[in-house]
C-alpha cells in the first residue's frame, strides 16, 4: 500500500477497505481535505441563508434601500468600515446589518419571481454564478413566512414595486 498504492489482487474496494483506510499516513492526509470540505459547506451555506434581520416594523435611524433597511451602512461586511456601503443591492439579504419588515416582503417576493424567471433565459452556470445565492437567500425567506402568506405579498405587490424590480436588474438604479 505505501510503495504501490493501487489494489494488487484484490477489488478496488477491499484494497481501498484493508489497507488504506486503517494508514495513518492516510489519516493524516485526509484532516486537510475534510476541513476545506467543511470551510466549503460553512461557506456557501452562509451564503446562501438570509443574514438579514426580520421585523415586524422599520426601527427609527435605519436607511432604506431598494431592497431592505440599513441599521449600519458604514460597518458593511462587504467593505471597508468607516465608508458608505457599496455592495449590491443583492448582497442586502446577506447582510447582518440589513432590516426586513413586512413592507419590503412584496418586493423581495417580486425579485425573487424575476430571479427565477431569468434561469430559464440564461446558460445555468451563468445564472448560478450571478444570481443562484441571492435567489436561494429569498427562497429562504419564503420559507420562513410560508407559502400562504408569500403568496398573499406576492398579490400585494405595487406597480413602484414592479417598477423598482425592473430598475434593479436592468442595472438602471443604484442601491
Amino acid at each position: 500500500m505505501l510503495h504501490r498504492r493501487e489494489s494488487g489482487q484484490n477489488s478496488q474496494d477491499t484494497h481501498d477497505r484493508t489497507y488504506v483506510i486503517p494508514e495513518p499516513q492516510v489519516h493524516q492526509a485526509a484532516v486537510p481535505v475534510i476541513a476545506d470540505g467543511a470551510q466549503d459547506a460553512l461557506d456557501r451555506a452562509r451564503r446562501t441563508v438570509l443574514q438579514a434581520q426580520l421585523t415586524q416594523h422599520p426601527e427609527p435611524g435605519d436607511q432604506p434601500t431598494a431592497t431592505a433597511d440599513c441599521h449600519d451602512y458604514t460597518h458593511s461586511p462587504f467593505n471597508g468600515h468607516g465608508i458608505s456601503c457599496q455592495a449590491s443591492f443583492l448582497m442586502c439579504t446577506a447582510c447582518p446589518n440589513a432590516r426586513i419588515h413586512p413592507g419590503h416582503h412584496p418586493r423581495l417576493a417580486l425579485l425573487h419571481q424575476a430571479l427565477a424567471n431569468l434561469r430559464d433565459l440564461l446558460d445555468t452556470t451563468e445564472w448560478e454564478t450571478t444570481w443562484g445565492d441571492s435567489h436561494a437567500r429569498l427562497d429562504n425567506l419564503k420559507d420562513r413566512l410560508g407559502p400562504a402568506q408569500w403568496q398573499r405579498v406576492l398579490t400585494a405587490a405595487t406597480p413602484g414595486d414592479r417598477e423598482m424590480i425592473t430598475l434593479l436588474l436592468d442595472g438602471d438604479l443604484n442601491s
